[in-house]
């Protein structure tokens, strides 16, 4: 929706947010990962080293229980990747999550558990996968299943809001849910084109790169 009213999308959800806490926690987020409005990252036209760069923004609150359920923590990530169209490799240069939890009992615990929600999401969304053959499930071991590792893991900012005044949330999983939709969001500010399925593996951004490049072959040039 930012994208199709031309606005800046920290601004557009700041502009439709009407959660105070929510609109406080993605503000301070932006303003942590230095966030401003600029124009669009690569959107499939490489630079001088061939490699696209984007970035992405997602906000979310975790709900518990049956709908409509109730609410737990708020969180928000910015998220900066690259992309190489020659192997469709993704790399995550930088994360910064931020995030409400209310009162923080154990900040080092907080912390610990935002790491391994953002550690988690990430291998799930660039790698992981459950393959089928037709004898069913493929994926039979741990050996043959792959996961992030250490080498691939960015530098991980956290940003937890100072609300001891208020009742404690809990952590959970709640940084995990806006993960995959900044992924997204920053891969198409990196490749132009959008992604709808993880894993976003190599093969995919590849298969969507060739797709971007069939389209603007296939599009008449202008008399």
């Amino acid at each position: 929706l930012a994208e199709a009213a031309g606005a800046d999308p920290v601004a557009f959800r700041l502009a439709h947010l009407d959660d105070a806490r929510a609109t406080a926690l993605l503000e301070a987020t932006a303003a942590r990962a230095g966030w401003h409005e600029r124009p669009p990252g690569s959107r499939g036209t490489p630079g001088a080293d061939g490699i696209l760069r984007g970035r992405g923004v997602a906000y979310a609150r975790y709900v518990h229980s049956k709908f409509p359920g109730f609410g737990a923590a708020w969180a928000a990530w910015v998220i900066a990747l690259s992309v190489d169209p020659a192997s469709g490799r993704i790399a995550i240069t930088r994360v910064v999550v931020g995030q409400d939890t209310g009162m923080v009992v154990n900040p080092d615990g907080v912390r610990h558990q935002i790491h391994g929600n953002v550690n988690q999401t990430l291998s799930r969304c660039l790698l992981e996968r459950v393959r089928f053959d037709a004898a069913g499930v493929a994926s039979r071991e741990w050996g043959g299943y792959p996961i992030i590792g250490f080498k691939d893991l960015p530098p991980i900012d956290v940003l937890l809001m100072p609300r001891q005044d208020e009742a404690p949330m809990g952590a959970g999983e709640s940084a995990s849910i806006p993960g995959p939709a900044a992924i997204a969001n920053a891969l198409f500010d990196a490749t132009g084109r959008r992604f709808h399925q993880a894993p976003f593996t190599p093969e995919a951004v590849r298969a969507a790169l060739a797709d971007r490049a069939a389209a603007a072959c296939a599009t008449p040039s202008a008399a």
